[in-house]
């Protein structure tokens, strides 16, 4: 897969990198600087992003949630029930 980017990039589009195992690394590392919390929240379930790009992204995430963003919050909740093998419809135990 060849990205370049000379142009912003729809929502989509870096939704679908982001959650992408054949995105390049090069795509992956400038994704973990993009304004939506989702989109940066994808990357922490990607098996081709760097650990070291996962803690960065996630402290990152964790930083923003702690300050009051929801968004951030929701996009780690979400990722907490992805990974625990829930649903978004699923309660909190």
């Amino acid at each position: 897969m060849l990205v370049t980017v000379t142009e912003p990039m729809s929502v989509a589009v870096r939704e679908a990198l982001s959650t992408d195992p054949s995105t390049p690394a090069e795509a992956l590392a400038a994704l973990a600087d993009d304004p939506s919390p989702v989109i940066r929240a994808n990357l922490l379930t990607n098996p081709a992003v760097p650990a070291d790009l996962r803690y960065q992204v996630h402290a990152a995430l964790s930083a923003e949630a702690a300050a009051g963003d929801r968004e951030a919050e929701n996009a780690l909740a979400w990722v907490r029930y992805d990974r625990s093998g829930r649903t978004a419809c699923d309660r909190p135990e």
